[in-house]
């Protein structure tokens, strides 16, 4: 085991099976299944203590012996792309305008597109759900006289839904780059005038999302419908996206909202890959192993978001399938004051673990000791 990570066998052994393989489903370093010991919902593990303790450790050690078996997310919510500016509140660079971005919307992209990676014995992971959502929210931040960046994010965001391999030269990357730069054209041809351009932004990506008749299409169709159930939508998925990217620039409570449904929206098309929602041969695709999203430094934006947005979810009753480790400095939160506390020897074959009546007895937190 790495150096720094003697006596955390409680996390990482596989006979008998450590929290870590418990949780995931899959044994360290292996595509070998393990007993789930949570088989409904699971615990969002926090594992908690000073600086130096080796939290971060752990993390890369989780993605190490998870990486290439099953779908894997590894964020420092430290890292200088999350940061939110200055005390005023000014966003690093004129790119990110306040009112289109956030650490949580950052996040959610950045974590989709580690997920997206294939792994032993299934493909890329499409992200359609949340692709239209933050095509929504980062409209809100455009207008016509920058028709290169536009195109740049636009088309970002729409490789979210790529299902295909994007090897340099390959056929599939040319189809997937020319039905993104059609879609992306047709966005920025959206931007025409002066004014707000959020809702010619969702017209054409819902036009685009619900025309044709491909497998691709239906699921792309199945995704649009999606919104149709946010807040206040009324069964319309084009009203949906314009509450969402409005709640979004509203900035405060609304944007927490709004947040936690493209939270909401990852998860969904997370649920869509291991459930047959893909289109094809990947509707066939044998996932083995639960998804694993790693948070570290979680006490600093967007960790308190994601936590907070997973966490209210699924004390709501809205599941999801993904094995959640983040790492917190200090030893707890004022949003996790209910989390249910175990020494990590405690948790090493089993973590006592059930969820209370609070939100934050959703989450599991385990103080680390002093490696030795």
């Amino acid at each position: 085991m790495r150096e720094g990570l003697h006596g955390r066998g409680a996390l990482f052994d596989t006979d008998p099976p450590g929290l870590a393989p418990r949780l995931v489903g899959l044994r360290p370093f292996q595509q070998r299944p393990s007993p789930l010991e949570h088989t409904e919902e699971l615990p969002f593990v926090v594992f908690a203590g000073a600086r130096g303790l080796g939290k971060s450790a752990v993390l890369e050690q989780l993605r190490d012996a998870y990486e290439g078996h099953t779908p894997v997310a590894l964020i420092d919510c430290e890292d200088e792309l999350f940061a939110c500016g200055d005390e005023q509140g000014a966003v690093p660079s004129p790119r990110r305008p306040r009112e289109a971005w956030s650490p949580v919307s950052q996040a959610v992209l950045t974590i989709a597109e580690q997920l997206a990676e294939p792994v032993t014995g299934a493909g890329r992971i499409p992200f359609p759900r949340l692709a239209a959502g933050l095509l929504a929210v980062v409209a809100g931040g455009w207008n016509d006289r920058d028709l290169p960046r536009i195109r740049q994010e636009a088309e970002r965001l729409l490789l979210l839904n790529d299902t295909g391999s994007r090897a340099a030269g390959s056929w599939g990357a040319g189809f997937v780059g020319r039905r993104v730069g059609r879609v992306s054209t047709r966005l920025a041809a959206a931007l025409s005038g002066t004014g707000p351009v959020v809702e010619p932004v969702i017209e054409a990506t819902l036009e685009a999302f619900t025309e044709g008749v491909t497998s691709t299409h239906r699921r792309l169709r199945k995704a649009a419908a999606w919104y149709r159930d946010y807040p206040h939508a009324g069964g319309n998925p084009k009203l949906g996206l314009m509450l969402l990217s409005g709640h979004f620039r509203l900035g405060r409570g609304p944007r927490t909202h709004a947040e936690r449904h493209l939270v909401r929206a990852l998860l969904a098309d997370l649920d869509d890959a291991y459930t047959g929602g893909l289109p094809g041969a990947l509707q066939r695709t044998h996932r083995l192993g639960r998804p694993l999203v790693l948070l570290d430094n979680a006490q600093t934006a967007p960790g308190p978001g994601l936590i907070g947005s997973v966490l209210r979810d699924r004390a709501d009753g809205i599941a999801d399938r993904v094995a959640f480790f983040a790492g917190l400095r200090g030893d707890g939160h004022p949003s996790l004051h209910h989390a249910v506390r175990r020494s990590l020897p405690e948790v090493a074959q089993r973590s006592g673990w059930q969820p209370g009546t609070t939100v934050s007895s959703r989450a599991l937190l385990v103080p680390l000791p002093p490696p030795g």
